[in-house]
């Protein structure tokens, strides 16, 4: 049954999400956390999704940042800013 015929406002089928998966609109409010690679020294996207914007961690890692496209995509996506 699906999630519409029984609740408008309410949880939805998951065949209707996998099928909304592909729209443009969808995407956009459901991004997914960057990929970091698992080698070498690059931000934790777990750490920095519990951090606040100003702490230390966000202070010291933004310096890479701003010159490895990874960590700047995770920088990004949190709406944190890189100057």
């Amino acid at each position: 049954m699906s999630g519409k015929a029984e609740n408008p406002g309410g949880r939805k089928a998951l065949d209707e999400i996998v099928s909304r998966a592909a729209e443009p609109d969808f995407v956009t409010r459901h991004r997914r956390v960057p990929k970091i690679s698992k080698t070498g020294a690059h931000v934790n996207p777990e750490i920095l999704a519990m951090v606040p914007p100003r702490s230390r961690y966000v202070h010291q890692w933004r310096k890479h940042a701003r010159h490895c496209l990874e960590c700047a995509n995770v920088y990004r996506y949190f709406g944190l800013s890189l100057d």
